[in-house]
């Protein structure tokens, strides 16, 4: 992708008479102030949140633990599940029993912690290295952990928590990248319009969940980002907005997503379908559209090959998220459907109740309460009035766009809704393949609604999609109050952890 054509997706088309200036491209104040926002919330959810009171912080550390001190990927059978370092640490920090239990704090008494320091000196460098255990982030694959282990070398001589707080940091840049993403897709989507693309770009970067993960260790941010970039380039290509490189890079990218998580996997379709539709659209015949989709799957082949040959060397999945969600013989498919259905809407009558599901609907309680609200391990939560309020405005923000759907269905790219359509789709549908299968052997719903973040985007164009909709004369009134309230919610988040873990 040329420097022009980025430069017209982030600072808008050149004004007629002057020819674009062969530079880097110059990045608005808007989103200048929404990435200097998003760098600070971030910073901030990385100092506040005590260490390890975020999802499977434990597993994560180790995980880099392993790499950056054995230089090996973690697993191992034989191992303990962390290093001794990690659990005296955590032990000491009363980590363990804090996770969940609200009635319990973590201990933040001077004493303590010369009691630590001491006990952390006498256990010395082999403390470092014993761990790397099979654990919950041990299937995962090392893209996230290896941009990790800089921050953790660099922090080496430090104690375990400067290590922990380096590592939290470094994970903040990827939220800046998310929200610049989902600008430059919202330039594509809307035109290089300012108010539209602050809109969407607000979503990832004032969003409380979104900045309270991005502030811990944790391989999802790194996923969000990767995810945002292949919604855009996936737009570019549809819309014929760039060339080759686009699909090159668009490949590239969800085998980059490929290797950080295995939920990437629901990406697939949709690049897929971008790429089929460019080549289609390019109007240059079969066989060129046979050779752009070969060259695409080799472009993703040779990005994800490396971690293939890595892992059937180590005799480990390559993919082991998916390994524990494979096709079973033993699948019920009327049950599953009866899943599915229930999830979303009431049952019927015919239907028998699946145990599992908690009270209708269940839907709201995992993809919308634990996406806009739910801290620490799950269990610093809203009030139910806040969550019905935060509903109420989400599905005003819904309709408005629908209503700006249908003001300019002739002028709507069917086949761009149709990629976000497969996108959506896809990745549902894998989360509930996969939460079927384990809640067959656990009786147990794991999801969560971070888990739809990789899409954040797409929110962002929804509420892009129904500023839209507000006449001119009141549209900067409304984008202030949207993005005010997302600030405001932001704050009283930060107050609710707060309250949570030191009052």
């Amino acid at each position: 992708m040329s420097t022009e054509s980025l430069e017209r997706e982030i600072h808008g088309a050149p004004k007629e008479g002057h020819a674009p200036l062969n530079r880097l491209p110059r990045a608005p104040a808007a989103l200048l102030c929404l990435l200097a926002a998003s760098l600070v919330l971030g910073c901030g959810w990385a100092l506040i949140v005590p260490p390890f009171q975020a999802p499977d912080e434990f597993a994560h550390v180790a995980y880099v633990q392993s790499l950056a001190n054995r230089g090996d990927l973690p697993g191992d059978p034989a191992r303990p599940l962390q290093s001794t370092e990690e659990q005296v640490a955590a032990g000491a920090a009363n980590a363990f029993q804090t996770a969940q239990q609200l009635l319990v704090k973590p201990e933040w008494s001077r004493q303590r912690y010369e009691r630590w320091r001491a006990e952390d000196e006498r256990l010395g460098k082999h403390a470092r290295t014993d761990g790397g255990g099979p654990n919950a982030a041990s299937s995962n694959p090392p893209l996230y952990y290896l941009w990790l282990v800089p921050a953790y070398k660099a922090t080496s001589g430090g104690d375990f928590f400067a290590r922990l707080s380096a590592m939290r940091l470094a994970t903040v840049p990827l939220l800046l990248l998310t929200v610049t993403a989902t600008w430059l897709l919202a330039g594509t989507v809307f035109g290089p319009r300012r108010p539209y693309q602050l809109a969407a770009a607000s979503v990832p970067a004032l969003l409380p969940m979104v900045t309270f993960v991005s502030g811990s260790v944790n391989p999802d941010p790194l996923l969000y980002a990767l995810s945002a970039f292949v919604l855009w380039l996936g737009a570019r290509v549809i819309l014929r907005r760039g060339g080759a490189a686009d699909v090159v890079a668009l490949c590239a990218l969800a085998g980059l997503a490929v290797l950080t998580k295995a939920t990437a996997y629901a990406l697939l379709p949709a690049v897929a379908f971008a790429v089929l539709v460019g080549a289609w659209r390019a109007r240059r015949g079969v066989r060129r559209i046979v050779v752009i989709a070969l060259a695409a799957a080799a472009t993703f082949a040779v990005v994800v090959a490396p971690w293939f040959v890595i892992a059937r060397v180590n005799d480990r999945p390559a993919s082991g998220q998916l390994v524990g969600a494979g096709p079973a013989s033993d699948v019920n498919v009327r049950e599953l459907t009866s899943y599915v259905w229930q999830y979303y809407l009431p049952r019927l009558p015919f239907q028998a109740e699946y145990a599992p599901l908690g009270n209708y609907p269940q839907a709201y309680e995992t993809w919308f309460k634990k996406a806009v609200g739910a801290f620490g391990w799950l269990e610093v939560r809203w009030p139910s009035t806040v969550y019905a309020g935060l509903f109420a405005v989400w599905l005003a923000l819904v309709v408005a766009a629908v209503v700006a759907l249908t003001r300019r269905r002739r002028t709507v790219d069917w086949m761009l809704l149709a990629f976000f359509a497969t996108a959506v789709i896809s990745l549902l549908a894998g989360l509930h393949w996969s939460e079927y299968r384990i809640a067959e052997s656990s009786g147990a719903l794991l999801s969560q609604g971070r888990y739809l973040f990789p899409l954040i985007s797409l929110p962002g164009l929804v509420a892009a999609a129904a500023l839209t909709t507000v006449p001119v004369r009141h549209r900067a009134t409304a984008l202030g109050a949207f993005v005010g309230g997302l600030v405001v919610l932001q704050m009283f988040a930060i107050g609710l952890v707060v309250t949570r873990f030191y009052v």
